[in-house]
């Protein structure tokens, strides 16, 4: 009898597209930012950063930017809190997706 069940969840993973709800929303222009929403990274921007030894802080609004399609300058309006959550969301992925995965519970035959 073959297991259909998928293997679980690694809970560091982060699901993607990433729904950050700001904690005060910003105004640009005549819109209200309330959620900042990111992409996941891909091979190409880990390079282009130089993301292979985690998230540097000038590393940090270029990255944001990229992955989430908004200008720099909307995101130095981005409150402190924010930025420091995000900033250890992105670090803590960058450091666990260099990780190999985790053991498996399931004994497999």
């Amino acid at each position: 009898m073959t297991d259909t069940t998928p293997p679980a969840r690694d809970p560091r993973e982060i699901s993607w597209p990433l729904e950050h709800p700001l904690a005060k929303p910003i105004v640009v222009g005549q819109d209200t930012l309330q959620v900042l929403i990111l992409r996941e990274p891909t091979g190409e921007e880990v390079l282009k950063f130089g993301l292979l030894e985690g998230l540097a802080a000038d590393q940090f609004f270029p990255l944001v930017a990229s992955l989430s399609a908004t200008p720099p300058p909307v995101l130095m309006k981005i409150g402190a809190r924010d930025i420091l959550q995000l900033g250890t969301i992105l670090s803590r992925f960058f450091v666990w997706a260099a990780q190999p995965p985790m053991p498996s519970t399931t004994a497999s035959a």
